[in-house]
């Protein structure tokens, strides 16, 4: 059965769609079949992946209109969000099927194909990331370790266990992942300490070093171990380890 995860966090910047992207096509390129879905309305996903203009995606499968996958390659595929998701955040409040249309929608059978889904979430609480929260099985914390990262985690936590109780018992938090990592400066260690005080071994071994050849793979739509004249390249190894790390913890049960 697929399994869906959601990389979420409330703060901007800490590279949600990075750890999303990346670890999504390194899925893919192992063999697993993945679908990328772009649940944020600035659509940063989309554009990282596709240079295709507006696609039919995530909004049109929520107004139960005609949609289709963007085919990126013969092993993974993305639903596409724009900036009309805003308005579309929006206009949910108030519904009967307010949080659980992402939920409905995943269970169509066009969806059991993929091994895995990958959601990228907007940096806030509203209702598309709730729709997330109550589709996925598990959550994915991506954390940009600078000054005040742990700002506002009692709210997200909070909310995650609102999700829980209210709307997906099943929901796990599988892990955090430390986005744009530099050791050099003490206080980058010392948020790195505390960020792994706070989560304990939820937090992933791996960590995914600050560096351009992010930009550079988005500049290109590929993944960064698909940058040329990469073969020996920090970045690509780490995506690697840390992509075997996450693989052993979702078949292990992600707990």
């Amino acid at each position: 059965m697929k399994q869906v995860i959601i990389f979420a966090n409330q703060k901007g910047g800490v590279g949600k769609t990075t750890t999303c992207r990346e670890l999504g096509i390194y899925f893919a390129s192992i063999g697993k079949m993945m679908l990328l879905v772009d649940l944020d309305p600035q659509g940063n996903l989309t554009k990282s992946i596709t240079n295709d203009g507006r696609l039919n995606g995530v909004y049109e499968a929520f107004n139960d209109m005609p949609y289709e996958f963007k085919i990126i390659n013969d092993k993974l595929r993305v639903l596409a969000g724009d900036k009309r998701l805003s308005g579309l955040s929006k206009s949910l409040i108030g519904e009967i099927d307010s949080y659980t249309r992402l939920k409905d929608i995943f269970n169509n059978p066009i969806y059991n194909e993929f091994d895995y889904i990958f959601i990228d979430s907007p940096p806030s609480f509203n209702a598309l990331t709730l729709n997330g929260f109550v589709a996925s099985n598990h959550i994915i914390i991506p954390m940009s370790p600078g000054l005040y990262t742990l700002q506002g985690t009692n709210d997200l936590l909070e909310t995650i266990n609102k999700t829980i109780k209210s709307f997906n018992t099943g929901l796990n938090i599988l892990g955090v992942i430390i986005n744009g990592y530099d050791a050099r400066p003490v206080i980058t260690r010392e948020i790195k300490d505390e960020i792994e005080e706070v989560f304990e071994d939820k937090v992933f071994n791996t960590v995914l070093s600050k560096t351009i050849k992010i930009e550079e793979a988005i500049a290109e739509n590929i993944g960064v171990i698909d940058l040329k004249k990469l073969d020996k390249s920090k970045i690509k190894d780490e995506v690697e380890s840390l992509g075997e790390e996450l693989l052993t913890r979702l078949l292990s049960g992600g707990r």
